[in-house]
């Protein structure tokens, strides 16, 4: 089993790691031969992440071999991941690859930086992991959902999580919900207190083997999702270029994050919630 690569996008891998980080302190790495893998399975509250990245926009000369069709998983802790990425940020090169130290398996980093005086120095930063056997790897599935009833583009996150933010003062959980007219509404609702918020003109992505389009398009589909949930999910703001979300009424909402060129992403962040 090796695994051996240079950084070339720190800066964006950073963000996605910090993105995670909010959802889970540790999550499942999966090396693959053209993507790298991301996965949080739902905790108590009831999200999880999905994601992947290309290879060929965030590493150079990267090599993974292992006696599993050349994968290889493994679960660390995201805290200290975030940590060694961070202390990388202005480095002039980056080294990453699988080690041991008596006998326990590290994700190992080698930062290189130059002096004021033009010479390169090196330190190494090793994080603890755990690897994966086949087996335990091939137990982890995505969940499964039903058709969604509505796809929807949403609003720039930073946006909605300013609203999110308030509404969170007012109640435990926000309903979102959304239309065939291109509306996208996030609301609370208390005994006391009601507060709607709608954009409109988001647009509707083309999904390939979506069902056909709504009767009425002025009928709303919603979920309900803990407020604390929400804000998780919005940490993902520093990332998107544009964001996708898909509401199955009354039981979950998925949320599409794509990194880099909208048009050609680098990455996706897929994310779900239930009720």
């Amino acid at each position: 089993m090796r695994f051996r690569t240079t950084l070339v996008d720190i800066n964006t891998l950073t963000r996605i790691i910090q993105t995670i980080h909010k959802v889970s302190p540790r999550c499942l790495i999966r090396l693959e031969g053209e993507h790298v893998r991301f996965i949080c399975t739902a905790e108590a509250d009831g999200v999880s992440i999905w994601s992947q990245i290309s290879v060929e926009y965030f590493f150079k000369d990267y090599r993974v071999e292992s006696n599993y069709n050349n994968e290889i998983n493994f679960e660390i802790n995201t805290d200290t991941l975030l940590q060694a990425l961070r202390s990388a940020q202005n480095a002039v090169d980056v080294m990453m690859r699988l080690a041991k130290r008596d006998k326990e398996p590290l994700l190992s980093f080698a930062i290189a930086n130059m002096s004021s005086r033009g010479v390169r120095l090196e330190i190494v930063q090793d994080i603890l992991i755990k690897v994966l056997r086949p087996a335990e790897a091939g137990r982890i599935k995505e969940p499964l959902c039903p058709d969604p009833d509505v796809h929807i583009y949403l609003p720039k996150l930073y946006k909605v999580r300013t609203v999110a933010e308030r509404m969170k003062a007012v109640s435990s959980t926000i309903i979102i919900s959304a239309n065939g007219n291109d509306e996208f509404t996030m609301s609370v609702e208390e005994p006391e207190t009601a507060i709607e918020c709608t954009w409109k003109n988001c647009g509707h992505p083309t999904i390939a083997g979506a069902g056909a389009q709504q009767a009425d398009p002025s009928q709303r589909f919603s979920v309900k999702l803990e407020a604390k949930s929400l804000l998780k999910f919005l940490s993902s703001h520093i990332v998107e270029s544009r964001t996708v979300a898909c509401i199955c009424s009354n039981h979950c909402a998925i949320f599409y994050v794509y990194v880099g060129d909208s048009r050609k992403p680098s990455g996706v962040l897929t994310v779900s919630m239930s009720e």
